[in-house]
């Protein structure tokens, strides 16, 4: 069981697929396909790797298949980003439409040990902050909860059912607004340099004249005095670039690579992901 856990996790990354547009082939793949999978020649990569995602949800759903949540959301008005470093801690994703919003995805194989550190973490850059566990597991997430006082009252419960249903509502609930962790650095540190470079000099007028070496503390030291929150609408807003993607481009993959396509930010190679899909598999 380790050894199906660890290979089957592996496939739905952005390193696997990036090989398999380019050239193909990956033996994360193909070990997977070999090992797992009956008559794999006879059929379509798009045919295993419907197979490999079906198997995700009867025996191992994992982090890439909690992110169905995706689709609770439109892709319209909508910018999610995977793998956030938020201070010490990386949130497993991240929604930004006129608010943004953390998701910490909790399935039946995680641990909680970290959880609390984590929560308290995302709360210095956001003020919507959620987990989303299975309905297993419902019953241990209030109990961390209710432990974190105010701030636990404010985090929301999503739950993945058996039918891979997504509630807020009756077995969970919506987050509420928190914003007794907002933190300048963690906020800025979300950004790219030309990310800040462009917020301060259009809310100044004008960016540092200093020396590369001096360049962030500057920008950070200006970016501070902005009042907290309007200095996270603005970090918001410099965001939301960031992963531009339309929903006809998205409904264009099948269902088991929306979440590639839009974490990984493959829009641009849906081409080339069809193309891979309607091949017969070669093997490795």
């Amino acid at each position: 069981m380790a050894d199906y856990n660890k290979s089957i996790n592996r496939v739905f990354t952005k390193k696997v697929f990036h090989d398999l547009i380019s050239t193909g082939s990956n033996e994360v793949y193909d070990y997977v396909v070999k090992r797992f999978l009956d008559d794999s020649e006879e059929k379509t990569n798009g045919e295993l790797i419907s197979e490999i995602y079906t198997h995700l949800g009867e025996h191992y759903r994992n982090e890439y298949y909690y992110k169905l949540l995706v689709n609770i959301h439109s892709v319209n008005t909508t910018t999610a980003l995977s793998q956030v470093r938020i201070a010490d801690h990386i949130a497993d994703f991240v929604m930004l439409n006129g608010e943004g919003k953390v998701y910490e995805i909790k399935s039946d194989l995680d641990n909680f040990e970290r959880l609390n550190d984590q929560l308290y973490d995302y709360y210095k850059a956001f003020s919507y902050v959620s987990v989303l566990a299975s309905e297993h597991e419902l019953d241990h997430v209030e109990r961390v909860l209710d432990k974190l006082g105010d701030m636990g009252q404010a985090i929301g419960i999503y739950v993945l059912t058996e039918k891979d249903r997504i509630f807020s509502k009756n077995k969970g609930r919506e987050p509420l607004e928190y914003n007794g962790n907002l933190d300048y650095n963690c906020l800025f540190n979300l950004m790219r340099k030309k990310e800040y470079t462009n917020l301060i000099k259009v809310h100044f007028g004008f960016v540092p004249d200093v020396a590369p070496a001096f360049y962030y503390r500057e920008c950070l030291k200006l970016f501070s005095t902005i009042d907290i929150k309007l200095a996270q609408k603005l970090t918001y807003i410099e965001l939301k670039k960031r992963n531009k993607i339309t929903k006809q481009a998205l409904k264009s993959v099948p269902v088991p690579l929306e979440s590639v396509v839009y974490f990984y930010n493959f829009s641009n190679k849906i081409d080339e992901i069809n193309c891979f899909l309607n091949q017969t598999y070669k093997g490795g």
